[in-house]
This record gives C-alpha cells, structure tokens and sequence, in this order.
C-alpha cells in the first residue's frame, strides 16, 4: 500500500530513534501558572497604583507574543504548521541533483505531496510522486527524490517522470519551467516534543516583555522626604531597582538561550543553494 505521507522524523534530537529514560528534554510550553512558579516567582503581579492583580488573560498574550517573535526571528514554527508551496522546476537539478529541493522553512516533520506540473492550474497534475521516493533531511528543510527498495534507477526514473506532456516538453527543448514543483509539507514539533530550551526561551521572552511594560506600574519610584526645623530625612523603596536588575537577567538570559537554539537548529547562519 503507498504511503500517504512520508514518515515523521525525531527533530530533537535530529533523527533519534530511541531515548533511554533519566533525562526529560522536553518540556511544556509556558501557562501563566508555570510563568508565576518561575520566571515571574516572588513578583507581586499587582499594581501599585490601583491594587489590581494582573490577569492571566494578560500573561497568556505576552506567551503568544513570545512564541510569535520566537516563530518570526528564527523561522522556527513551536506548534505544527503545514505550506503548500511551488519551486521552479529545472531539468538538471532535477535529473542530475536528485530533485534536490531546499524548502521554504526548516525542521520538517513530514511531507504530503511533491508534484510536478507544466499548467498554472492548481488541479492539474502530471506526476504525483510516491512517497517512497522522497528523502527528506528535517533539520535542514530539503527534499530529494530517491528510488525506494526494489526499484531499479532505470524504473526510478521511468515511473518518477513518466507522463505524455512531460516527455513533449522535454523533447521541445524545456528545461525550465516556472511553479512546476509543487510540495505540501508540515514543520513544527508534535505535541509533548517541544525542547526544554525552546519552552525556556519562549518564558523568558514573555516575562521580558510583560515586566518591561508592565514593571513600572508594579514597582514605582517611591520615596519619602520629611524636613522639620533643619532636620530631613528621607527614603525610598529598592523595587525599581530589582525590576532593573531583574529586567537585565532576563536580557542575559534570553541571549544566551537563543544562542544555544540557533545554533542547534541552524538559524544563525543562512547557507542556500544559488
């Protein structure tokens, strides 16, 4: 029976097919109440202005902002997002390269389609790939088209390209061919897999956020001046200066976090075919 869909691969750690148990890298994502027990313990979520306790509602936008600026910088999706995209097709990457493909976005759980067409019509189709033909390196976001068990190269490339108007292009001289590829595919990590770090990174970011805005209300400048007959005396509450402190802890923090996950998921350096 063919495969509807190309097998889901381990994206941390990259093509893993065991884990022994003692260590748990994975982690939820952040709730307002992992953010209260963590990295907004011992923070009075209150304002000091009108005695009103910040609601979760708030927290909870702050962690969707955190995990749209983590998506947004890195290009890397925290809940499964699927694309359907087209490429150009070229006849010498595809014959000679394997059809090598380097798709749009990284860490690709599975792929549901590659097809090639020679119509900007969205319901035509000249070949429909098996899903056995098609390697795919998650981490990296590339797709290759290579014979599956018990096919020959010869069968390969005469069942992969067959097609009347594929082989009359051919013969007319198309080598190239505007939106011929066309690929559905889904990145992001399943439910119960996204990495510690990743989870992290994005409470970091939300409490960042929510005190850089919301900390000044929390933590006023407070002081108190009495002067009677020369005599003065005067004092001030040290909350605006742990706000400061923490604020720039949470700053170190978060560019220490997003360090070590660009540098696992490649995406503080950008390397592309051309």
């Amino acid at each position: 029976m063919a495969q509807s869909k190309t097998p889901k691969r381990e994206l941390f750690p990259v093509w893993s097919t065991e884990q022994e148990s003692g260590v748990d890298r994975y982690s939820d994502l952040p709730t307002p109440d992992i953010m209260k027990s963590g990295s907004l313990f011992g923070i009075p979520l209150r304002s000091a202005l009108t005695n009103e306790t910040i609601a979760d509602t708030t927290l909870q936008r702050y962690i969707d902002i955190a995990i749209s600026e983590v998506e947004h910088e890195m290009d890397l999706y925290i809940k499964p997002v699927t694309f359907e995209e087209r490429y150009d097709y070229n006849k010498e990457m595809f014959v000679h390269s394997y059809a090598y493909l380097k798709l749009n976005h990284p860490n690709v759980l599975q792929v549901e389609k590659l097809e090639l067409t020679f119509s900007n019509d969205d319901d035509t189709k000249i070949v429909d790939f098996p899903k056995e033909f098609i390697h795919v390196m998650p981490q990296e976001g590339v797709l290759q088209l290579v014979p599956a068990y018990g096919t020959s190269f010869s069968g390969f490339l005469l069942s992969a390209f067959s097609g009347i108007q594929y082989h009359a292009l051919r013969t007319m001289g198309v080598t190239d061919f505007p939106g011929g590829i066309r690929v559905k595919y889904t990145c992001g990590f399943e439910d119960g897999k996204v990495p510690a770090a990743l989870s992290g990174l994005v409470e970091n970011i939300a409490a960042y956020r929510m005190l850089s805005v919301l900390g000044p209300i929390i933590f006023p400048i407070n002081s108190v001046g009495i002067s009677i007959d020369g005599v003065s005396q005067s004092t001030g509450t040290a909350g605006p200066q742990f706000l400061q402190s923490r604020l720039k802890d949470l700053e170190r923090i978060i560019d220490e976090q997003k360090r070590a996950v660009k540098s696992y998921y490649q995406r503080g350096f950008l390397v592309d075919w051309v």
